[in-house]
């Protein structure tokens, strides 16, 4: 009974689930032994593909002395701006400490995963992924930096203007394949062209040595155009391949609406795009994209943040249940991790 229970349960969404689980014990089914129907409906259930969001979003650093678009003005709109397209994934950059605080007790439902870029800890801007604690099992996580002496927590290299961190998680997939997959988040640097090139080589040295063949997603701002003429765009989603890590750059699959509006991302608190595209969600094949664009949110004229958050839709099959996926059988609840 408690392996079919469990059968069941896989791969269902969680409202769905809870519900499904309070009909079945109130009504009585569990004791009855009617395994074979709940099975049915649990697998048909099961089968249904999952649209999958992820979003990048630059929330601007705290302390920025932007005036009326300074931190304690605009707090809420960048909780607004996620909520609105509900990722199970979203990396954030120039994230402080504080900052992070607030997002972790308005998201109480995601496993946040980084540190400062200063001090590996607490201290500097910091790349943070958000993982959905009810699908997602954080299996490894790690960071380095982009410079000569990746492994030294707050080193800088070439001609960057300060530390520029890679923070990477690697994710069990309760519901969806690929079951395991990585993700990194970055934010290469604003003043040097040579670190922009020489941080994307090392990103992507380090993305094929940590994931080992495995699928990746890639966040991040990058202060680069997603160009051909880009040294890190044609590195990372052009020519991927040579480095064993072929990604795709998932806004070519922007609606026409999307696309007709512009992908620039940077707009500097004004709503109009001053740049090309530099905030970019990649992705590996396995990541079959249905839906991409940038989010424009904003109220009574007021925008979240100087950056357009970036956000892309994976269209996933379901997976038959993994070991160690275990679940309430009374309640149908779902493991938090």
């Amino acid at each position: 009974m408690e392996i079919s229970v469990a059968y069941v349960k896989m791969g269902m969404d969680p409202i769905i689930t809870r519900f499904f689980w309070g009909c079945c014990v109130k009504r009585g089914w569990l004791v009855r032994g009617s395994v074979g129907v709940l099975l049915a409906v649990g697998c048909a259930l099961a089968a249904e593909p999952v649209p999958t969001t992820v979003m990048s979003f630059n929330i601007r650093y705290g302390t920025a002395d932007d005036g009326p678009d300074s931190w304690e003005h605009r707090r809420y709109l960048v909780r607004l701006a996620i909520r609105e397209h509900d990722p199970f994934i979203f990396g954030v950059q120039e994230c402080l400490w504080d900052q992070g605080v607030e997002l972790d007790r308005a998201f109480g439902g995601y496993r946040i995963t980084g540190v400062g870029r200063d001090d590996g800890v607490r201290r500097g801007e910091m790349c943070l992924i958000f993982t959905r604690r009810d699908r997602y099992r954080v299996l490894d996580q790690g960071y380095f930096w982009l410079g000569e002496t990746p492994e030294v927590p707050g080193s800088k290299g070439w001609d960057v203007a300060c530390p520029r961190i890679v923070t990477w998680v690697k994710l069990r997939d309760r519901w969806c394949d690929p079951d395991t997959f990585y993700c990194f988040n970055t934010h290469l640097d604003h003043a040097g062209a040579e670190a922009r090139r020489l941080g994307a080589e090392l990103l992507q040295r380090r993305m094929a040595e940590i994931a080992g063949g495995l699928p990746i997603i890639l966040l991040g701002d990058f202060n680069a155009p997603a160009a051909a003429d880009s040294p890190p765009y044609r590195l990372l989603a052009e020519e991927g391949w040579r480095a064993d890590v072929p990604l795709h750059d998932t806004w070519h699959a922007a609606a026409s609406e999307q696309r007709r509006r512009g992908g620039g991302t940077f707009h500097g608190f004004t709503g109009e795009a001053t740049r090309g595209r530099i905030d970019w969600i990649l992705a590996s094949r396995e990541f079959a994209v249905i839906d991409a664009g940038l989010s424009r949110f904003q109220k009574d004229g007021r925008y979240p943040s100087d950056h357009f958050p970036v956000w892309a839709t994976f269209h996933q099959e379901r997976h038959p249940p993994l070991p160690g996926d275990e679940v309430d059988v009374t309640t149908g609840a779902t493991p938090h991790y």
